[in-house]
């Protein structure tokens, strides 16, 4: 009996389990690991984020600025053509005013019946008055040419329109001199002008 209950209680020994401590907390030690990968991560995203953002605001002002500066050349050019149009038609209104004051003293130019068919005393009176009306004459001409010369350089030659109208102030002009009538041709001086003008203020228009 002995024997036997010696050998039971050998069978019935508890199971011994070692323990060793570390001095290390694996959840703790897990956590920290995690808590750095997420601030890592998060740094990483917001440097990405940052990045992007200042490049799409780096390409919205540089569009800004492209879109700034075409406006800007176009308003500038639009100026420029306006200021053209302003000066073109001015030379023209001049010119065309100058055309008839010329043709109105080409009269007593062409026609010097006036101072030769008087008597001595009337003569030396209309010959001065003859003189005076020359000189304003000469003058006139003179400036008239000065701005239809402004004209031909503010116009294309090569162009159908810019040709036509410096035909028809030219053969203005001489008509004036010659005292031939210059109504007709002024006239179509003045509509050649307007289509000419009207052209360009619809370009300018267009750049607004």
């Amino acid at each position: 009996m002995a024997i036997e209950n010696l050998m039971v209680t050998l069978h019935r020994l508890p199971e011994i389990k070692a323990v060793v401590d570390t001095g290390t907390d694996l959840v703790t030690l897990f956590g920290f690991v995690l808590t750095a990968i997420a601030v890592i991560v998060g740094a990483l995203y917001n440097s990405h984020t940052f990045k992007v953002s200042v490049e799409s605001q780096e390409r919205v002002a540089e569009g800004s600025a492209r879109l700034l500066r075409d406006q800007g050349r176009a308003e500038a050019i639009a100026v420029s053509r306006q200021q053209w149009i302003n000066s073109l038609r001015d030379e023209i209104s001049h010119f065309l005013s100058l055309g008839y004051d010329v043709h109105t003293l080409a009269q007593f130019i062409n026609d010097t019946s006036w101072v030769s068919n008087v008597k001595t005393a009337q003569f030396e009176k209309n010959k001065e008055l003859y003189d005076l009306r020359y000189t304003d004459f000469s003058k006139k001409v003179a400036l008239a040419r000065f701005h239809f010369a402004k004209v031909e350089l503010f116009l294309n030659p090569k162009e159908p329109e810019s040709a036509e109208l410096i035909s028809a102030m030219s053969e203005y002009i001489n008509a004036a001199v010659a005292y031939r009538s210059v109504q007709d041709i002024g006239d179509r001086t003045v509509a050649i002008s307007q289509k000419i003008l009207k052209k360009e203020w619809e370009k300018v228009k267009r750049m607004e």
